[in-house]
């Protein structure tokens, strides 16, 4: 849907030169040409397997594919944010049988992993991957580094996942998040020799590879247990496990390798080589006139070297609320945001900045832009502790504002008005998580206590944001477990989760007296040991 729009915000230049054979955009197998090995980031080739690995491997992929295949989404989130090596290598660790991945390709034809269509929610970058290169995608910080993440992780390529897939024998669902690379993952997945792990391809967007002799399709046995998080819940895995079909999808594989009587492996580190340092440091952006544009993905802290205004008064310059605001000044607005957030500490007034940015919002007819500075204040607020925002950010999530009118998108006429706003909000409610005070825990209370119907009202489900967000205040131990019983399986899947892997002594005793079958789950606390 945004494949031909051209972001020319999201250029950086980087400050050595890199020399790597691109791979050709063609879409054709036969015209792949792969990059140079010694490029630094994760690999783009993959090395040589001996000949008994591949018989044994192929083996143990027979095996997964004749179920029940646990197909984890995105990897093990829980261990590891979405879509990195780490991720993928934790569900395996815990008796999945493979993964879902999220397909991309960047500016100069790296196939990475990634899901979102834009980087901020989970990088430190704005734009799209589309329009970033491959290393300005490894200039950009992860928003949160855990588990057996480190600060090193970032979206790795396709082809070092595909060496991973051969240690493990991990089956393989591919969502293909583009057209038209249809031939370029053929041409990896021949090299990788890895054909009988693909479970799964999403159609719509990759019909040729779909429709490959040499792939053999499963069904899933019903829709993705993940969704509601039914897939913390014994009784709806079980109904599942029961339904014709081979596969079934989860965020957590920990219940249905329960329930399936399967014991967590030992940890397997991840195999060696599949990453080369990179350069640390980057320039700063190119000068640049206002109007021509390119904002930076990344760079060090301080003055945009084109603006005649410093970062901080950006926080000020964008339009009234009453105005649809130019991108540029948008974007310009957000990395301004951004920047102010890079310290430790933050003055009064730059708080009272960040407020009226969450507020005053600026309007925007594409969704990748509109509310994207409100929301990355709130993000910054609720990463500094400013709890004195919480009620302003209270007032931003219950608000359905009229002028929202004037941008909504005419495709999504059918939702609320104030879904117009997700942006900001999907921002706001984990903000609110972080500032533990008595406004934050009022309205996360009063949230996870919604009928579904209103709060979809207020803005797309946050039912497990809430509930992890509410959880990170200070709670009894008769409203902990209130949570772990909730009749809204979102919440009680949440809670059960942040018993279990973030573990202390009231919420041990809870999870022992509501749900005492999840006390023996295996705890991601200690993954990163």
């Amino acid at each position: 849907m945004y494949g031909n729009r051209s972001l020319r915000y999201c250029r950086i230049t980087l400050s050595v030169p890199v020399v790597v054979g691109l791979l050709c955009l063609s879409g054709s197998a036969q015209e792949l040409r792969p990059m140079l090995p010694a490029a630094p980031g994760y690999v783009t080739q993959l090395p040589p397997e001996r000949a008994s690995a591949r018989l044994e491997r192929r083996r143990r992929v027979a095996l997964r594919r004749a179920g029940p295949a646990i197909i984890v989404h995105r990897g093990a989130a829980a261990f590891a944010p979405e879509n990195t090596l780490e991720a993928y290598a934790a569900a395996m660790d815990y008796s999945a049988d493979g993964c879902e991945v999220d397909i991309r390709r960047t500016a100069d034809g790296v196939l990475v992993l990634f899901h979102d269509d834009m980087l901020d929610s989970l990088t430190t970058g704005f734009g799209t991957v589309e329009e970033a290169t491959y290393y300005e995608l490894l200039s950009l910080r992860p928003r949160r580094v855990y588990g057996t993440a480190t600060a090193q992780t970032r979206p790795p390529t396709l082809a070092a996942l595909l060496e991973l897939v051969r240690r493990r024998a991990m089956l393989l669902h591919l969502d293909i998040k583009r057209p038209g690379l249809d031939g370029q993952i053929a041409a990896l997945l021949d090299a990788a020799g890895v054909w009988d792990h693909v479970v799964a391809v999403n159609r719509d967007t990759a019909p040729g590879l779909a429709r490959d002799p040499r792939v053999r399709l499963l069904a899933y046995k019903g829709p993705g247990l993940y969704e509601g998080r039914h897939d913390l819940d014994p009784t709806a895995v079980r109904a599942q496990l029961q339904r014709p079909g081979q596969l079934v999808m989860v965020d957590d594989p920990r219940v249905a390798a329960q329930v399936l009587g399967r014991e967590p492996v030992a940890h397997v580190p991840l195999p060696t080589g599949l990453r080369a340092e990179w350069p640390a440091r980057f320039s700063r952006p190119r000068p640049q006139p206002l109007g021509e544009w390119p904002v930076c993905l990344a760079g060090p802290a301080g003055e945009f070297p084109h603006f005649a205004r410093s970062w901080r008064d950006w926080l000020t310059a964008v339009p009234a609320l009453a105005d649809v605001t130019p991108t540029e000044k948008i974007v310009a607005c957000a990395v301004a945001i951004q920047r102010l957030g890079e310290p430790a500490k933050i003055s009064g007034n730059d708080v009272r900045k960040l407020e009226q940015r969450v507020w005053e919002r600026s309007l925007h007819a594409d969704w990748m832009f509109h509310g994207l500075d409100g929301a990355q204040a709130a993000r910054v607020l609720g990463k500094h502790g400013c709890v004195g925002a919480a009620p302003l950010l209270v007032r931003a999530y219950r608000r359905a504002d009229p002028a929202l009118r004037r941008v909504q998108d005419p495709r999504f006429a059918a939702n609320p008005l104030a879904w117009t706003d997700f942006r900001v909000k999907m921002a706001v409610l984990p903000a609110l998580g972080r500032l533990r005070c008595r406004s934050s825990r009022e309205f996360l209370r009063e949230y996870v206590a919604l009928p579904e119907a209103r709060a979809r009202e207020l803005a797309p489900l946050q039912y497990e944001e809430a509930t992890r967000g509410l959880l990170n205040q200070d709670l009894p131990r008769a409203e902990i477990e209130q949570l772990l019983r909730s009749g809204n399986l979102a919440v009680r899947g949440a809670a059960i989760l942040t018993c279990v892997d973030e573990p202390a002594p009231v919420r041990t005793a809870a999870l022992r007296g509501a749900v005492p079958w999840a006390s023996s789950l295996p705890s991601a606390a200690g993954a990163a040991e």
